[in-house]
């Protein structure tokens, strides 16, 4: 009976780790998942909003932050398109104004939940662009 008690204890202390990993990656993946997912909202909002007719890439951008900063979780978002920050990881929103199309980026990386990850943060991006309505 000992040793039975002794053997489950063991494959108890084996399984647990291995089932907690588990788990925790499943809510990263879908953590990460979600932000990705934002992303490319955000990217596709800001890019409709800047396409249409008295659209700026002011309003692009203030746009696809406003979809991005809400859900972000542990990072900050910022306009630029060559933001380079060290310590706390970075999102940032690029607008790309052309005469027939606005392009919006919406780049950078996220932080991990678990300490697994290499250099400890996610990248997450998207790039949208769509052409700008004209009339006249």
């Amino acid at each position: 009976m000992r040793r039975q008690a002794a053997n489950a204890l063991v494959e108890f202390a084996i399984a647990w780790p291995v089932a907690l990993l588990l788990v925790a990656g499943t809510i990263q993946l879908a953590v990460w998942g979600s932000e990705a997912f934002v992303a490319r909202q955000a990217a596709l909002s800001g890019a409709r909003a800047g396409s249409v007719a008295g659209g700026s890439s002011q309003v692009a951008e203030a746009t696809a932050l406003a979809v991005l900063r809400p859900v972000l979780v542990g990072t900050t978002a910022a306009a630029g398109c060559a933001i380079q920050r060290r310590g706390q990881p970075q999102v940032w929103v690029c607008v790309v104004w052309r005469s027939a199309t606005v392009e919006v980026r919406v780049a950078g990386s996220v932080p991990s939940l678990l300490p697994l990850v290499p250099g400890g943060s996610l990248p997450i991006g998207a790039d949208v662009t769509l052409a700008r309505e004209v009339f006249g």
